[in-house]
């Protein structure tokens, strides 16, 4: 009668989602390891940028300027600081292991990563919320273990008199048992569609979110790029000291940062 035959092809079913799971969990690996690296580096661009203040400090302090304690107190930044690059450098070895467990390759933390994709302004005007809802619980698990649940709940329902109950003439007690199963499977499926709708519809607002915090961080970048340009010309001029040059200059990377952050942001979301 196909019984066996439709079991298997949910057995199928249900397997090529769990493949796409681990490839999910393997491409959330990648992207979360690209923004630690990111982090990693902004981090050891304040490591430099304390070192320099240090050296001053030091210096402020030999003639007097400054107290022991404000000197401490900046030595002490500094070093929770470096701890907490130690501790990212860690996690980073960590989850490479992991992504590297993901593809079955050799376990030594230290794969290098690419960029990621970047997501053109022709995939974002591609996108159709309501096609792609269609697509998408036409591709969903959940979606169809929710469904075949409530048709094989509503079948066995049917089968006890429904909501015809009066014309039942069998075991009443089975009777109240196939109608708590029904009802209880309609409320799950019912949950389960206004769930996955809410989820997709949250994504796409997600996405054009993420693409108006990297359009405010491009003008921004665009800003710091003139204002750095402008601390160069004032330091070729005698205007500015190297230190007030080098601050542009880690005003601009954290600039591009953000930027770069704000792009895989992007990605992950459209992803």
């Amino acid at each position: 009668d196909g019984d066996m035959q439709a079991d298997n092809a949910d057995t199928v079913r249900q397997l090529k989602n769990l493949q796409n799971q681990i490839v999910m969990a393997g491409e959330a690996t990648y992207i979360a390891l690209v923004a630690m690296e990111q982090q990693e580096g902004g981090l050891e661009r304040q490591l430099a940028a304390l070192d320099r203040q240090l050296t001053e400090l030091e210096l402020r302090y030999q003639l007097g300027h400054i107290s022991s304690m404000a000197l401490k107190q900046a030595k002490a930044g500094r070093a929770a600081l470096a701890s907490g690059l130690d501790t990212l450098g860690m996690n980073l070895n960590t989850y490479k292991g992991q992504l590297e467990l993901l593809i079955g390759a050799d376990i030594t933390g230290e794969i290098s990563l690419g960029p990621l994709p970047a997501v053109s302004n022709q995939e974002l005007s591609a996108m159709d919320l309501e096609a792609d809802l269609e697509t998408a619980k036409a591709n969903s698990w959940d979606l169809y273990e929710a469904t075949e649940t409530y048709k094989d709940a509503r079948e066995e329902y049917n089968d006890h008199g429904g909501d015809y109950a009066q014309t039942y003439k069998g075991d009443k007690r089975s009777y109240q048992q196939a109608r708590h199963t029904y009802y209880s499977a309609k409320y799950t499926y019912d949950n389960t569609v206004q769930n996955f709708e809410l989820n997709l519809r949250n994504l796409y607002l997600k996405v054009k979110d993420c693409k108006q915090v990297l359009d405010a961080a491009q003008t921004a970048l665009a800003v710091e790029r003139d204002n750095y340009a402008l601390a160069q010309l004032k330091q070729s001029q005698g205007n500015l000291s190297q230190n007030g040059l080098l601050e542009a200059e880690d005003k601009l990377k954290e600039a591009r940062e953000k930027v770069a952050g704000a792009e895989n942001d992007l990605f992950s979301a459209y992803n």
